[in-house]
């Protein structure tokens, strides 16, 4: 007979922890930080919230503001007193032309030069630089303005003032008295701009790049004075004839 063989105790492929997960003494060791993170994050949301009602509240203000300026003084204190609205950088443009229709040239311009600095995302930005290069071309700063009319035109998000700006700049050319360069300003805009109302503009100013300039004559010598008629004589009085005198007689034989 066989011998009984030994029971053999099966072998566990592995244990099976009964302890708490790793999660879990994670949750239990930072416990109190997650309560403070937590709070945190609500006080967090409710400050954003409460910033945003306060912004809100602000930029209204300030659009109000903006909407009762009526003069210089006005629009200054939009600009001081509302800083870093959208209002108050729009009140720019309009104390920039203020500034410059009451004769302040100089700070008009510094007031557009401000604007441009700080508010490359304004929906104005580049009829802000357009109104910069016009001031700086009445003014005579023809490089100054080519410049800025130079960076328009080349700019694809200035698409709808670059025809003005190609004007511009063949205006500055033709006063230049570079007649091809101005042609070629102008022939852009038919080019690059067809669809635009200062085509109008660039045909016209290269027919009047092409005319002749009439040719000077002599004017005709102005006539002779008239002399003035001389005074006549007041007429002598005719006398009265003399009345016939009597016949004499005949003689008496």
């Amino acid at each position: 007979m066989a011998a009984d063989l030994p029971e053999s105790s099966p072998t566990p492929l592995a244990e099976i922890s009964q302890g708490p997960s790793a999660f879990e003494e994670f949750l239990d060791k930072n416990q109190k930080n997650l309560i403070i993170l937590t709070i945190l994050l609500a006080l967090g949301a409710a400050a954003l919230v409460v910033y945003r009602g306060i912004e809100k509240s602000r930029q209204e203000t300030a659009g109000t503001d903006l909407n009762k300026a009526a003069d210089l003084a006005a629009l200054q204190g939009v600009v001081k007193e509302h800083a870093g609205t959208h209002a108050a950088s729009s009140a720019m443009i309009l104390l920039a032309d203020r500034q410059w229709t009451d004769g302040q040239q100089d700070a008009a311009i510094a007031t557009l030069r401000d604007f441009i600095a700080a508010n490359s995302g304004h929906p104005a930005f580049a009829s802000a630089r357009a109104s910069l290069g016009a001031k700086l071309m009445a003014q005579g700063k023809a490089a100054d303005a080519t410049t800025i009319f130079q960076e328009i035109a080349d700019d694809p998000k200035a698409r709808f003032i670059a025809p003005y700006a190609l004007i511009s700049l063949g205006d500055i050319s033709k006063a230049a008295g570079d007649l091809e360069k101005a042609e070629s300003s102008y022939s852009r805009v038919k080019k690059d701009f067809p669809e635009s109302s200062f085509v109008e503009t660039a045909n016209k100013r290269i027919a009047t790049l092409k005319a002749k300039a009439p040719v000077e004559v002599e004017p005709p010598p102005a006539p002779a004075p008239t002399p003035a008629p001389e005074a006549s004589a007041p007429a002598t009085p005719t006398p009265a004839p003399a009345s016939a005198a009597p016949a004499s007689p005949a003689p008496q034989p």
